[in-house]
């Protein structure tokens, strides 16, 4: 019903009953987009074929984390050696490019994004630390599972990306969470600092200059000379949701959109939902929003809040589901979705977490 809707809009704006003449906006961007939606509806019943058995999604998380080895690899040599390519191997049958970077911060690896990078890693960080619980008794599978936590940790931190050290500490906070419940109050106060400091002014002087010392200088300056907020961009997205509640503006249209009122560019809303009920309108995101809603919960609920250590295999479901979540958390503050990579793994997520649930439906 949803790919129905999306397809709806994208034919209202070709009429051009709400083209965006005024921001230059192409209405073929809207059957371009659906390309990023429709094919992935399909993969979604397919994918959970392949899917169907506790082993089979822990093969599944095998695969990512044994496939996320080059991404290691290609990002330290790119931070340390100066890897920026054309990196070539297997006589020439792989060639690719890296992005040169100054320093040994905004890691990319085989992305052309840091946040993009750190999500990836993000993803597969819950089943790497599946691995380290789950063979801590075995010394072979105990050194590999730990040096794959110190890439991927060490990797996810030279991306340089906000998001994905929260996403870092979010698994394994939702990992091993009944250990670390006596943490809470200590997260709670740090929390209530944070945000007392920053409106009062005089301890705002202290906190700035703290953080300054804590905080990687690359980092700070990329808040300092952050002049539009997520919320300044939120605003932007839902004041052209109102206007087109129905329809939406179209599918890439929000930069044209912002820049026009802020001669400011930004690709996205910074809000994967907000994305698609901009470009699509509210009917077909509800469709589509709603499942994806529902299914995440109900797996949430049945592998992190019911979760049954006696099975080694549900290990892998749980940390199936929190890469699950932190893709979900992720899409809160940014979109990386648009990367093909990216937007297969969260959509066979989505298909096993289905499964995972399937029985307590049935």
């Amino acid at each position: 019903m949803g790919g129905l809707f999306l397809i709806s809009s994208a034919i209202f704006h070709s009429l051009g009953i709400n083209q965006n003449h005024q921001y230059n906006w192409d209405s073929n961007l809207s059957w371009i987009g659906l390309a990023n939606w429709l094919p992935f509806f399909l993969c979604f019943y397919g994918f959970q074929i392949f899917l169907n058995t506790p082993n089979d999604r822990k093969a599944a998380s095998l695969t990512f984390l044994y496939g996320t080895f080059p991404v290691i690899i290609s990002g330290l040599g790119q931070a340390f050696f100066n890897w920026d390519g054309p990196l070539k191997t297997l006589g020439g049958l792989i060639i690719w490019y890296q992005r040169p970077i100054e320093g040994i911060t905004e890691l990319t690896g085989l992305f052309n994004n840091p946040n993009y990078a750190g999500l990836w890693l993000n993803l597969v960080w819950p089943f790497c630390l599946g691995c380290i619980i789950i063979n801590k008794e075995r010394t072979i599978g105990k050194v590999s599972s730990l040096f794959f936590a110190l890439g991927i940790s060490t990797t996810t931190v030279l991306t340089n990306s906000r998001s994905a050290w929260v996403g870092l500490c979010m698994a394994i906070f939702l990992t091993f969470r009944k250990r670390l419940i006596n943490i809470i109050p200590i997260l709670l106060f740090g929390f209530f600092f944070i945000l007392i400091t920053s409106f009062l002014p005089l301890l705002n002087n202290l906190y700035e200059s703290l953080f300054k010392i804590i905080i990687p200088n690359e980092s700070w300056i990329s808040v300092d000379q952050n002049q539009i907020t997520r919320i300044d961009i939120w605003v932007s997205a839902l004041k052209n949701i109102i206007s087109n509640p129905l329809f939406g503006s179209g599918s890439g249209s929000f930069p044209q959109i912002f820049i026009s009122e802020t001669a400011i560019f930004k690709g996205h809303p910074h809000n994967l939902f907000l994305e698609i009920i901009l470009s699509y309108g509210i009917p077909g995101a509800i469709f589509i929003i709603t499942p994806i809603v529902m299914i995440s919960f109900l797996a949430f609920k049945k592998t992190i809040l019911n979760y049954n250590p006696e099975i080694s295999n549900s290990i892998f479901d749980k940390a199936w589901i929190i890469s699950l979540i932190i893709f979900l958390a992720s899409q809160m503050v940014d979109v990386q979705y648009f990367d093909g990579r990216i937007s297969l793994f969260f959509w066979i997520l989505l298909a096993g977490s289905r499964n995972i649930i399937k029985k307590d439906l049935i």
